[in-house]
């Protein structure tokens, strides 16, 4: 297979922009033009592109990563490009954060940014910065050795650029970056004079980096949004209404004044927002603020408040479950979402059919940074900081909320203790801008943890009825049907698409006041997990190998177009690859002590494909043990090796607790299990003893890592334990048929 070619024009637009700062830095900025329209979407549509960065006289760089972190790693990645186009010494680099967002108004008039893509998910942020920071990074080379050229009188063409100097190999000398900053600040480079490097050449890109802020981590220093102070801020806290669309019927207020500390009390409505382009509107939740001196008397009152509520609707997870499993197991008409070729006539003429149904429940985020928010709204502007994965949007509400013109509203994006899709919702930010504009000062809102789980939104629970037909050995015909609590399901047009001949995809529309919303790979597990425990269950029933089945499944290998967001084709033989490589670190064929088996399961995913494999042990008594993982990647190029090890590993155990434990109960519209005490995680012994990851080198360019290491988790799980005991399980939670 050939990886597509990258395209290399610039607009002769685009040029560099740089200046000297008054302690004679170079202070660079460089425009280019949208990369696509998925990235203008998902920036906001803005009309450049800049990338900041900043040589200092000493010859050090600083550099700046516009993209939110939420342990995706970009604040190491980004700079890494950069640096690399650069020829910077990398031990000369610091990464500058908590810049504030800066933005603008696009042609259209909407809220934009002005330098970057700020946002963070979808597992796009390296996929939308590729490009552009190797440019910036190259431009800037250019401008430094331009001016070398021009002191030594030589062609520019002649000179090396290597660890922040400029080299003369003819005449046997050289010059530092800081020394050359300066004056290389006036040249303009033109597109053409742009050269990129080759992978080869590449010295930072393609080996391991650690995180450039670990030790701050480590050190616990307040890099999170919620060790945040800010001067004369009330503490706020909320009372939310405790079920589904409730209204305040009554509460103590006078109790609560009485509190020493307590300032304000402050009622919020119940609110429809709709923010998702195309999505579905959300409710937030009803509450009552109360606000305080410090946090712990804002907690106090908010327990004096005995409030009282009303109008709550009945909705039951158990009950919605019952109806999904009537649903697809009935004949009536659903929305054909994709229907290609025969499917009534490959069943008709199949030499065996399986039919099989998949559950899954609803899933909770539990980020580890219950969600908080510091607003000051003013007369004039406003600031806002906060752990969120989509910037922009919070200037925006700020200007839908107190009238302020966006881009007054000074945005400080924090770093985030866990984002997956819930901190691109607005409740939290809402609440805290709303707040302030009342009280006309700055206001901090935290949450706890049983108010991030009760007021989540939640990943969809789900039913999937599978038929798959098989004719001649081969998969003829395949047929989802599916109901869930919202939405849809996200990858339909993923496998076993076009790999399949005859293929439909149904879905019955949603119409529960649950709140469902992205988390992290939106729909993707519980796709997985239908779709790979029918595999597994189709080549048990045929008496073949799973993954010899896979492989001849997944024949001839090639590339099929497909319309998805997030990828505009889907490659079969570099799932084959990611399969057979997480095969042979498993040692997939060598034989297992009885009671112990091996589960394979992949997926594709935002243009990225991941397997793995999984070992687990299952006792007479049904006691499950997880022993060993190993799993396989296809991003394209690996930036930094060491990031994605990590999010191999890290994605693969999210799943893992989410197939086994993640299991949002609601009842009479309220969420039951809403703390750790109730609802179940993983503990350490109960993970992986080794996880083992190798990085399929496909020669295309990067994509995401972020959620495709997730989805296989649940099935890679679900078929281990078949392969050890004979036990197949199609319901999560798993941790219900067995003891862990």
């Amino acid at each position: 297979m050939r990886p597509p070619a990258t395209a290399t024009h610039l607009d002769r637009r685009s040029f560099l922009k740089a200046s000297v700062s008054a302690a004679g830095a170079l202070l660079i900025s460089i425009p280019l033009p949208p990369r696509s329209s998925l990235a203008a979407r998902t920036a906001g549509a803005s009309p450049a592109w800049c990338v900041y960065l900043t040589l200092h006289p000493d010859n050090t760089a600083e550099l700046m990563s516009p993209v939110m972190e939420m342990g995706q790693f970009m604040r190491t990645t980004g700079p890494m490009i950069l640096a690399d186009e650069m020829d910077l010494d990398w031990a000369r680099v610091t990464v500058t954060k908590d810049e504030p967002v800066r933005m603008i108004r696009n042609d259209k008039g909407e809220v934009a940014y002005e330098f970057g893509q700020s946002s963070a998910g979808g597992s796009q942020t390296v996929r939308n910065n590729w490009d552009y920071m190797r440019r910036a990074g190259a431009t800037v080379r250019r401008m430094l050795m331009e001016e070398a050229a021009a002191r030594w009188q030589v062609p520019a063409d002649t000179l090396i650029a290597r660890d922040s100097f400029v080299i003369d190999p003819n005449g046997d000398r050289r010059l530092s970056y800081g020394e050359l900053a300066a004056k290389a600040a006036s040249r303009q480079v033109q597109p053409e004079q742009i050269e990129l490097k080759q992978r080869a050449d590449y010295r930072i890109m393609g080996k391991d980096a650690g995180v450039v802020d670990i030790r701050d981590i480590v050190m616990g220093r307040p890099l999170f949004a919620i060790d945040e102070d800010y001067p004369n801020a009330l503490q706020a806290v909320i009372e939310r209404a405790p079920a589904l669309h409730a209204e305040i019927a009554s509460y103590n207020k006078d109790a609560v004044l009485a509190i020493p500390g307590v300032r304000h009390i402050i009622e919020l409505p119940r609110k429809v927002e709709d923010h998702w382009p195309g999505g579905d509107a959300q409710v937030l939740a009803a509450g009552i603020a109360v606000l305080a001196d410090s946090l712990w008397a804002a907690m106090q009152g908010r327990k004096a408040l005995q409030a009282q509520w009303k109008n709550a609707t009945t909705d039951d997870s158990t009950q919605q479950i019952q109806e999904f499993h009537r649903l697809v197991a009935g004949n009536g008409v659903a929305n054909k979402l994709v229907d290609d070729g025969d499917v009534d006539a490959a069943f008709a003429t199949a030499d065996l059919v399986l039919d099989h149904t998949y559950e899954k429940p609803l899933f909770a985020h539990a980020c580890m940074e219950p969600h908080n928010c510091i607003a000051d709204v003013r007369s004039d502007g406003a600031t806002v900081i906060a752990g969120h994965q989509v910037p922009h949007w919070i200037a925006r509400e700020v200007e839908l909320i107190a009238g302020i013109d966006a881009l007054k509203v000074k945005v400080i994006g924090k770093r985030m203790g866990g984002g997956f899709g819930r901190r691109s919702e607005l409740d939290f930010i809402r609440e805290a801008v709303t707040l302030s504009h009342r009280i006309k000062g700055p206001v901090k809102v935290t949450w706890t943890r049983e108010d991030e789980i009760q007021r989540d939104f939640f990943d969809a629970a789900a039913v999937m009825r599978v038929r798959a037909a098989i004719k001649d050995k081969r998969i003829v015909g395949w047929q989802h049907r599916q109901a869930q609590t919202r939405g849809r399901p996200e990858a339909s047009d993923y496998f076993p698409a076009k790999v399949v001949p005859n293929y439909r995809v149904e879905q019955f529309a949603g119409t529960s006041n649950i709140p469902c919303g992205p988390w992290r790979a939106p729909t993707q597990l519980q796709w997985a997990f239908a779709t790979e425990s029918m595999l597994d269950e189709l080549a048990h029933a045929t008496g073949a190998d799973p993954l010899a089945f896979r492989l001849q499944w997944l024949q001839p290998y090639q590339d099929y177009e497909i319309k998805n967001w997030a990828a505009k084709s889907i490659h079969s033989g570099r799932m084959a690859k990611c399969y057979e490589a997480a095969a042979r670190l498993a040692d997939w064929k060598r034989p297992r002590p009885k009671g112990t088996g091996l589960g394979i399961a992949g997926h594709f995913t935002f243009g990225t494909y991941a397997a793995c494999v999984l070992e687990v042990s299952v006792s007479d008594t049904d006691e499950l043990k997880i022993l060993r993982a190993w799993g396989a990647i296809d991003c394209g190029f690996a930036i930094n090796p060491n990031h994605i090890r990590s999010q191999m590993e890290g994605g693969f155990v999210d799943g893992l607790n989410a197939a086994l434990f993640n299991d949002v109960q609601v009842s009479a519209g309220r969420v039951v299990n809403d703390n750790f005490n109730t609802l179940r995680w993983m503990r350490l012994r109960e993970a992986p003893m080794s996880i083992e990851v190798e990085i399929v080198d496909s020669g295309y360019d990067p994509t995401g890592v972020g959620e495709p290491p997730l989805a296989p988790a649940g099935a890679a799980l679900a078929n281990a334990i078949f392969a050890a005991c004979g036990k197949r399980v199609r319901r999560m939670p798993i941790a219900d048929s067995f003891k862990i």
